[in-house]
């Protein structure tokens, strides 16, 4: 970027490095906010000549200054500039003004009113440059280092209020920059470890953790291994199980292979939701979980399935298994069945990794041979010393052994028939090599009546099994919870027997019988022996490190950076290794200082003749991220033209690293990245869940990036034969013939009333406030976010209103008199009716005919599939639209598709937002409206995004 000087940089880089790195962020936070000075200055735009006539023809009898309706006096503004002019502008160009009854301004006419207001304008004066979003930067780094880590949720997003975190008005700030020297730091050392790669290594689990004894009844062990039904939590979660025996030792990427098979008779496939996160025991107390994949069951014979996701220490996987046939059937007999398992990691892409291979490309490297370590079997602690147990009684089906098996749903139990053991009852730990103990483990075994649990217990140590001491620890247990519970003892000790000895126990009929569910001892964790394999160029000379850095720093800057900062990053690394650092170290810290350099956090000013600059501008915007080799070998030729651009375009829309900027773009053009705010109450709609709130915006960026990639027409966001779903998607929109959880496209019965993005449950969702259904809120969505109806503020002295329905007046009359007052009635005649064309769809986007309303109930809120409802009012999806009625979502799509000129200017005005980082002036609209034919059910969504982008490129000149 040249905006910044290079002495500048280079002075700022030439302090010591890494030290004392973050004491100079106030000052690299100065040099690029001395870059913004000046970026809010308002500029008025030219005068222009006399007023064309046209404004008095066509405007004047309702907006002079003795009419001057809706508070707009068009005489006086034009007279007398600045002149805001932005919504009388789109009223123009779209067509809302003269109004319809009116006569019409001519083609020509109404091209030199608009000119004249474009003139009149008053433009905002904004910087040819900005920062990278933190997508932007995330991607940037992974792609040059050849990584896949997105640390994104590290980095403030800086957004607020602006539409798109491309905006040139978001400032570059210390917090921010904080961080990303910060976020550099976690991926140069992922790309570069000192200590070398983890060993890979392999687990095979098959216990299930303890769970609550009122869910593990909806589970069941077999000789093939467990068996789930399906089942909620109380509170209405997804209940999970967690499995036992695997916690991963270190964050990276992971492999799980579930081997499991559909039992029984069950309609369709079954769902497994594969998540991670903290164990937790009862539903009372749940703790986040990170969905990491859903998996497909179909078949009757146990297949693996497989997939990958992040994991971290402290991750514990638990399952939850959904199919709506078998809802908390107890000891099932139908359901999915998982046999076990098995996990691999940390893994890396290659070997060696990608992010070695691709910086010392043509530099042999020194690679030792890949490590896999198979983990051993899980093993109790008491097991680990070489240990045994020993007990005073056992009844048959009941033994010691059950106490280290890990699975608190059996159990050791003293004698209760033919005839009840004598007291006392206890358990004899043996520790035969004297091992440093430092206290016991115990839980109850889940599930029965708590008959025998522990109440009270004393423990007491000997040398010979026989002889006992004095009590080394006594005390109570909880009864009736599952939980895992420790006893510490004051001092360790090293015995080689002790007897836990229960001195009370719960008993419902006053016998004296005891049971535990786990026992084992509490050791010292043995230091984990895991093997570093350690990766770096057979030759480590200045030279190569010096040819790396320049070669990173034209790929990450563009083929002609800055010798100041090569210079700056180069001496850097040669000050890192004289003072002995490793060149592993010594090569992070070069490339840090480009990472973190001006240069590289603020995208390059966009400069049509300059090939790099182009190629940087377009990988931004489709990748955000920076180009590769095919743009940039094309761009070293010179500046493209607009074919070449145009090739270009549509090339890397067919890239899947295009699906980054069609999450970010539709995420914050359509609202998605706000999808969780709002979730639909269970007390009106049961059905909903996490595998639903899973799906539901994937099936909107799937549809439109298959939009962008076929090129399909403009009219598929107002109505469309296609979609992408899976079974649950499908299920939920009333939808047969769709099996599975991979979604899909798939061809839409016009009886289905779905088709575009209006009928999308993500969509229909995410514009109510999870209880009932606003035509207010959805609305102004559809205005706003689709049509690109300007609309002024709503008045800050009339209250918000939002219609319920179940009360005397229907939700039409609730909406009718709130518009009575003058001030409202303008806006809620635009947004309102496109509200009531969505009416026959519910907050969980499912059609509906009638109205749902709370029905009242006693007591703490207990799920249940029915839910807590009744039906009221039909609902009336009629309304009218322009001066012409419609009777539903379909007629209505219908009126909306004879405005698709607008919708198609509109999504034009927002990619080039987008795009540029800035709303476009009244002049751009003027050239992105002219882009629009009369007949736009013809224009592809690529092509209309293509010329936007080249125009973005070629044509704006701010």
């Amino acid at each position: 970027m040249r905006a910044i000087s290079m002495s500048t940089q280079s002075a700022f880089f030439s302090s010591t490095y890494p030290r004392g790195l973050i004491t100079r962020l106030c000052g690299l936070a100065w040099m690029v906010w001395m870059l913004w000075e000046g970026a809010h200055k308002m500029l008025q735009g030219a005068e222009g000549k006399q007023v064309p006539e046209a404004f008095q023809t066509f405007c004047m009898d309702c907006h002079d200054s003795d009419t001057a309706k809706g508070n707009l006096d068009l005489e006086q503004a034009l007279k007398h500039p600045p002149l805001d002019a932005s919504l009388a502008f789109e009223q123009l160009i779209t067509g809302g003004m003269p109004p319809a009854e009116k006569p019409q301004p001519g083609p020509m006419e109404r091209h030199q009113m608009l000119t004249h207001l474009a003139n009149r304008q008053t433009q905002m004066n904004l910087p040819s440059s900005r920062r990278l979003s933190r997508q932007e930067f995330i991607h940037s780094v992974n792609d040059l280092l050849g990584l896949d880590w997105d640390l994104s949720e590290a980095l403030p997003t800086g957004k607020g209020t602006f539409l798109f975190d491309s905006d040139r008005r978001i400032l570059p700030t210390e917090p921010w920059m904080a961080a990303v020297f910060h976020v550099t730091d976690r991926l140069l050392n992922r790309a570069f470890p000192s200590k070398g790669f983890p060993a890979e290594q392999h687990w095979v689990i098959q216990r299930l953790r303890h769970s609550h004894d009122s869910y593990d009844i909806y589970t069941r062990p077999t000789e093939e291994g467990i068996l789930f039904s399906w089942t909620r939590a109380n509170n209405g979660n997804s209940y999970s199980f967690f499995y036992d025996d695997f916690e991963p030792p270190l964050s990276g990427w992971y492999e799980i292979q579930v081997e499991a098979k559909k039992q029984g008779s069950i309609e369709g496939d079954i769902s497994i939701e594969v998540s991670a996160g903290k164990y937790y025991f009862a539903d009372d107390r749940p703790q986040p979980q990170r969905l990491l994949g859903v998996l497909s069951l179909s078949s009757p014979e146990i297949q693996p399935h497989t997939l990958r996701a992040r994991l971290h220490p402290g991750d514990q996987i638990s399952i939850h298994c959904y199919a709506e046939e078998n809802f908390r059937e107890q000891d099932p007999e139908r359901g999915a069945l998982i046999r076990q398992i098995s996990i691999r990691g940390p893994l890396v892409d290659t070997w060696p990794p990608t992010s070695l291979s691709k910086t010392f490309a043509g530099f042999p490297l020194k690679v030792p041979e890949r490590i896999i370590q198979t983990m051993p079997p899980p093993q109790t602690h008491l097991q680990a010393i070489g240990g045994g147990l020993q007990v005073s009684s056992f009844q048959e089906g009941m033994e010691k052994e059950y106490m280290q098996d890990g699975i608190a749903r059996t159990f050791w139990h003293s004698r209760f028939k033919p005839e009840v053991a004598s007291p006392p009852h206890f358990v004899i730990l043996e520790n035969p090599h004297r091992q440093i103990l430092r206290g016991l483990l115990y839980s109850t075994w889940t599930g029965g009546n708590g008959n025998g649990q522990v109440k009270t217990y004393r423990i007491q140590a000997s040398e010979n099994g026989s002889e006992w001491g004095p009590s080394i620890a006594e005390g109570d247990l909880d009864v009736q919870l599952a939980h895992e519970q420790t006893i510490a003892f004051k001092e360790p000790i090293d015995s080689p027997f002790l007897r836990f000895e229960i001195t009370d126990a719960l008993s419902l009929d006053d016998r004296s019988i005891a049971s535990i569910g786990e026992l084992d001892v509490l050791v010292d964790e043995a230091p984990e022996e895991r093997q570093w394999q350690i990766i770096e160029p057979a030759d480590t000379s200045v030279s190569v490190l010096q040819e790396v850095i320049l070669r990173f720093a034209k790929r990450a800057l563009g083929n002609d950076p800055a010798q100041e900062l090569i210079e700056a990053s180069l001496a850097i690394a040669q000050r890192s290794m004289d003072q002995g650092d490793p060149f592993l170290t010594a090569l992070k810290a070069g490339l840090k200082t480009l990472l973190c350099s001006p240069s590289f956090l603020m995208t390059p000013v966009i400069d049509p003749q300059d090939g790099p600059s182009t190629a940087s501008t377009l990988a931004r915007i489709l990748w955000l991220s920076v180009p590769d080799d095919v743009l940039i070998e094309m761009t070293q030729r010179g500046p493209l033209n607009r074919e070449d651009m145009r090739g270009q375009i549509l090339r890397m829309l067919q890239d899947a690293r295009s699906q980054r900027m069609v999450r970010s773009f539709v995420g914050q053009w359509l609202g998605l990245d706000g999808f969780d705010q709002v979730t639909p109450s269970l007390k009106l709609y049961p059905a909903y869940d996490t595998l639903l709130h899973h799906f539901l915006p994937k099936e909107t960026e799937m549809f439109m990036a298959h939009l962008m990639r076929e090129n399909l027409t403009i009219d598929h966001l107002i109505d469309s034969d296609i979609s992408f779903l899976n079974q649950r998607l499908a299920r939920h929109y009333g939808i047969e013939g769709v099996v599975g959880a991979q979604m899909r496209r798939v061809r839409l019965d016009p009886a289905s009333h779905r088709g575009g993005l209006l009928t999308m449950g993500s969509i229909l969702k995410m514009t109510t406030d999870g209880f009932e259904s606003s035509p207010i809120r959805r609305g102004a969505w559809v205005s706003k976010q689709l049509m690109g109806n300007p609309l002024p503020p709503p008045p800050p002295s009339v209250p918000t209103l939002e219609p319920h329905h179940g009360l005397e007046a229907s939700l039409k009359e609730q909406i009718n008199q709130h518009t009575q007052q003058a001030a409202c009635r303008a806006c809620h005649k635009i947004i309102d009716p496109y509200g009531f064309g969505l009416e026959s769809f519910d907050a969980s986007g499912q059609w509906r005919e009638r109205y749902r309303v709370i029905q009242p109930h006693s007591g703490t809120f207990q799920y249940r599939p029915e839910g807590y409802y009744q039906w009221a009012d039909p609902v009336d999806a009629s309304g009218t639209l322009q001066g012409q009625s419609f009777r539903d979502i379909q007629s209505m799509k219908a009126l909306l598709r004879q405005d698709l000129k607008k919708v198609a200017y509109h999504f034009a005005k927002v990619w080039f937002h987008y795009a540029s980082g800035a709303e476009p002036t009244l002049h751009e609209r003027i050239a992105l409206h002219a882009m629009i034919p009369e007949d736009p059910s013809r224009l592809g969504m690529a092509d209309l995004m293509t010329k936007v982008l080249i125009h973005v490129i070629k044509d704006d000149t701010r």
